[in-house]
């Protein structure tokens, strides 16, 4: 997009941020919507938004329309990806298989990641930026098609009552739980992964090595996910160990100079990020219940568009400037320990629902 709009990295990294924010929005509107209308119209709504976004940012001819297409359009239907999806597991697999079903489902996204990638590179490389957006948004109306062909029948018990809502959380466990997503995902896990392909562009390798990192954080994540339903360890342990390892890769990814090492990172950073994000909603869940999930889950995803703003934009105005990527990849590297260090500690703290 620098290259395509004219403009530096603090500038283009406002569309990832402007969409980030609006993820928080669509979380939120999009969780009350699915208490009163149920996850199938949920899903339609929020994919063909998001699907919309991506074929508007096609026909973008300036950086505005971008930041309002792909930010705004796309945005305000991004809360439809994991809200919906996890709540249909909890409602259609019994007590035993709903931890290791999450991690399966999540695992969507890692599959994501070893697919879209090479196509998307693959057809800025072939055709032009254009393309690549009229095309992905076109595959992501199809999902969303068939993803509503399999959860239109399917209700939620409570009803449209974010007062209520707002009542039945425990403020301080889900503050941790805010500033856990807000900080270790939101804000370190994006940074990274948005500027890796530009970092290594910067050490003389193409485009085609960022992808493969991409792609290999994306094997990881697969494999992190799945871990979802390991018995030995609680929800809190698992997520914990996610956090720290995936901060031990962000600064392992800096200082990486060829390429084993940079994969073996990736890998790593992936399976980091895979093993904390099915653990959130297996929290909500255990904390709260079925009652008012995708309420309690809509607030708790609104962190995203805090942590997932201020991360990119402070990397691109710092990379524009001369210091470069070290100081947004080694703050990344120390939130997300911070955050797992402090989950382990409190975990042991938080007594299970009654």
């Amino acid at each position: 997009m620098s290259r395509e709009y004219n403009l530096p990295a603090s500038a283009t990294s406002i569309v990832f941020g402007v969409f980030a924010v609006l993820f928080s929005f669509s979380s939120l509107l999009l969780g009350l919507f699915m208490n009163k209308n149920g996850p199938g119209k949920t899903i339609l709504l929020g994919g063909s938004l998001m699907s919309a976004g991506l074929v508007f940012s096609s026909l973008a001819n300036s950086f505005p329309l971008l930041i309002l297409a792909y930010g705004f359009v796309g945005g305000l239907g991004s809360g439809s990806m994991w809200m919906p999806t996890s709540y249909m597991v909890f409602d259609s697999f019994d007590q035993a298989k709903v931890k290791r079903v999450t991690g399966f489902v999540s695992a969507g996204t890692a599959i994501g990641l070893l697919f879209f990638p090479p196509l998307e590179n693959y057809l800025i490389v072939t055709w032009n930026i254009q393309t690549a957006f009229l095309i992905i948004g076109l595959i992501i109306f199809a999902f969303t098609i068939l993803a509503y062909q399999t959860s239109r029948k399917s209700t939620v018990a409570s009803t449209f009552a974010l007062g209520e809502a707002f009542h039945r959380l425990k403020m301080k466990r889900f503050g941790f739980l805010y500033l856990y997503y807000s900080a270790g995902n939101a804000f370190s896990r994006t940074l990274v992964t948005i500027f890796l392909v530009p970092l290594l562009e910067t050490r003389g390798l193409g485009t085609e090595a960022g992808t493969l990192a991409l792609v290999l954080i994306g094997v990881g994540s697969l494999t992190g996910r799945l871990t979802a339903g390991v018995q030995r360890f609680n929800e809190e342990t698992m997520a914990a160990i996610g956090f720290i390892l995936q901060g031990f890769s962000a600064a392992g990814l800096f200082v990486a100079n060829d390429a084993v090492t940079i994969g073996v990172f990736s890998v790593l950073f992936g399976i980091g990020y895979g093993a904390y994000i099915p653990e959130f909603a297996l929290l909500i869940r255990k904390y709260y219940g079925m009652d008012h999930y995708s309420t309690i889950f809509g607030i708790l995803l609104t962190s995203f568009g805090i942590g997932a703003f201020i991360g990119p934009v402070f990397e691109g105005v710092v990379v524009s400037s001369s210091l470069g990527y070290l100081p947004g990849f080694l703050l990344a590297a120390l939130v997300s320990l911070a955050v797992g260090v402090h989950l382990l500690i409190v975990g042991r703290k938080i007594q299970p629902p009654l």
